[in-house]
């Protein structure tokens, strides 16, 4: 297995998991200043670190990951590949169908309005716990690629 394609794999992985985890504890500490503009500023960028970090990440580690698996006998060969594309694709479709527009919607209420209104708490709590769990949903990856493990 080619050394490079291992770092890139890992680089990738830390990428992914560093801004999914900064992400949440950036927008907690935004939102606990009760500042319009501070939490402004906060959502835009995390909708550009997403894109540039997360979605980077998660590609990256989609493709190294896909590229290795051959070595092993293909992706579905093993339990612990599969079960490492299936965790992953579960905290990607999560960010796809839940994060993603939840974010959008609180930009749209952030710029409509001068202030925090309870519908963006409400979504805000919401982005907040769907945005936990898809951030603990991948950790078990970590165990299954050292362990290789079912």
């Amino acid at each position: 297995m080619s050394s490079s394609l291992k770092i890139i794999h890992l680089a990738s992985a830390g990428m992914f998991l560093g801004n999914v985890i900064v992400s949440g504890v950036w927008s907690f500490m935004a939102e606990r200043t009760r500042n319009h503009a501070v939490i402004q500023f906060s959502n835009r960028l995390v909708l550009i670190t997403d894109f540039l970090f997360t979605v980077t990440g998660a590609l990256g580690i989609v493709i190294t990951g896909h590229l290795m698996a051959s070595r092993y006998g293909g992706d579905t060969a093993h339990g612990w590949t599969t079960w490492s594309y299936r965790l992953l694709g579960v905290s990607g479709l999560i960010w796809a169908f839940v994060l993603l527009p939840i974010q959008l919607k609180l930009r749209v209420l952030l710029r409509r309005h001068d202030h925090i209104t309870p519908e963006y708490v409400r979504l805000s709590r919401l982005w907040q716990i769907a945005g936990a769990v898809a951030t603990v949903v991948p950790l078990p990856i970590i165990y299954l690629m050292v362990s290789k493990s079912s």
